[in-house]
């Protein structure tokens, strides 16, 4: 479990860096306004996920190995990522990748329903009425606190 945790730090990481570096740059445009830069609330999530993954990164190699460890005391258990793992993180992917262009074509209220309707029918939430709620609810929500109180625009 060390390793995958690792390699997954690693990853996050270097996504994260990614983004900041090459992705927030090369995206989002800076108007020259005297209020915060379009691109300032994206390069605080972009630090702060590559940190979190730089910290479970070290965590991975500073931590002692457990009884469950060792390639040896591993035979004939599941392995640490299997197929069903796999798919989980594929489909996730594609959630969000779909939330992103469901915004780009259709806006901010239907892209962030259409994403609470994924993030709920990926944690297994199957109650109709609580997911139609939910999904109403939380882009309206979002969009009152951005848009009214803090009057930051969304797409």
């Amino acid at each position: 479990m060390r390793a995958l945790d690792g390699a997954a730090g690693g990853l996050v990481a270097a996504f994260g860096l990614a983004t900041l570096f090459l992705f927030i740059p090369g995206t989002i445009d800076d108007p020259g306004m005297d209020d915060l830069p379009p691109a300032f609330m994206p390069q605080v999530v972009a630090i702060l996920l590559t940190g979190l993954a730089a910290l479970l990164g070290l965590r991975s190699l500073l931590r002692r190995p457990e009884a469950g460890d060792s390639a040896e005391d591993s035979a004939g258990e599941e392995p640490a990522l299997t197929r069903r793992h796999a798919g989980f993180v594929l489909l996730a992917a594609l959630w969000l990748a779909a939330s992103f262009g469901i915004v780009a074509l259709a806006g901010y209220l239907a892209g962030g329903a259409a994403a609470v309707v994924g993030a709920m029918l990926l944690m297994r939430i199957r109650r109709p009425l609580t997911i139609v709620a939910t999904a109403v609810a939380a882009p309206l929500v979002l969009w009152a606190v951005f848009w009214q109180i803090l009057t930051i625009p969304l797409p």
